[in-house]
């Protein structure tokens, strides 16, 4: 399995179907979470907004293969597991962009005397 998600990965990063969702999911951030705003407001602003970049993602990574080698792919190990290995693929970018996000709200958020690792881990502050 380690080598289909190195090979979905592989073509994921050569595809030119990632950029646009980083891209969208990048400005959609950068304009809802502002310095200084509440940090647990700001984390689930950012997790709201990373369910259509994440499905755009899979989409890409599911349908990124021709055809052919595709069925080549198929063919030596499994129709389940490469389609398995292409999903995983398109949530780990999907996961990867939330963590740059969390840690960019983390960095800029008002943790309003709250301990910024407990509410990232946690979701609250009690």
């Amino acid at each position: 399995m380690t080598a289909l998600l190195r090979y979905q990965g592989a073509l994921l990063l050569r595809s030119q179907g990632w950029p646009a969702p980083f891209a969208l999911y990048a400005v959609f951030v950068g304009i809802g979470v502002q310095p200084g705003d509440r940090m647990l407001d700001s984390l689930g602003y950012a997790a709201a907004g990373l369910v259509p970049p994440a499905a755009w993602l899979v989409r890409v990574c599911v349908t990124v293969e021709p055809p052919a080698a595709r069925a080549c792919t198929a063919a030596a190990a499994g129709p389940a597991r490469v389609h398995a290995a292409a999903v995983l693929t398109g949530l780990g970018a999907a996961l990867l962009t939330g963590l740059l996000a969390a840690a960019y709200t983390l960095l800029v958020g008002d943790p309003a005397g709250h301990d910024p690792g407990r509410a990232a881990l946690t979701g609250r502050w009690r």
